[in-house]
């Protein structure tokens, strides 16, 4: 039988735990109620993997920023809906983010990268297309940034 991780389960997880690291790239049932759960109850987080999570928003970033201060690695790859309004949010509070994946995030913008590289002290990658960095992000934190590809 083929069991699928939903918001119902990191609600349940969220309630209390004292969770470090957390995968759940993939799982297209877990969105912002369970992220927000997440961040509400997992307080000590310091690695979350959400990519490809198609209904996860800036609203969940928002609360991971306010209650996960100790994140550390974060990879948002793949996902649609959040924009660089939930990365400001996101890095606002935690600073101590050394690691950022944000490919194919289509509402991320070169001032969403700049936002992640100017409010982190600590960070030493960000994994972002090519296009959306600008000249001035490149000069500022270049030895930081990958890319997914280079000029093929």
């Amino acid at each position: 039988m083929l069991v699928l991780v939903g918001d119902e389960a990191l609600v349940a997880i969220g309630q209390g735990c004292s969770l470090l690291h957390l995968n759940v790239s993939g799982c297209h049932k877990i969105g912002d109620v369970g992220l927000i759960a997440i961040a509400r109850g997992c307080p000590q987080l310091c690695y979350l993997d959400v990519s490809v999570l198609q209904n996860l928003g800036d609203v969940a970033l928002a609360e991971l920023g306010e209650g996960c201060p100790l994140l550390k690695d974060i990879v948002l790859s793949h996902c649609r809906q959040i924009t660089d309004f939930g990365l400001a949010h996101l890095v606002r509070k935690c600073t101590l983010l050394e690691s950022c994946h944000m490919v194919y995030c289509p509402f991320v913008t070169s001032a969403g990268v700049a936002s992640v590289i100017s409010s982190c002290a600590n960070i030493k990658k960000v994994l972002v297309e090519k296009e959306k960095v600008s000249q001035r992000t490149k000069r500022r934190a270049g030895s930081v940034i990958s890319y997914l590809c280079m000029d093929l």
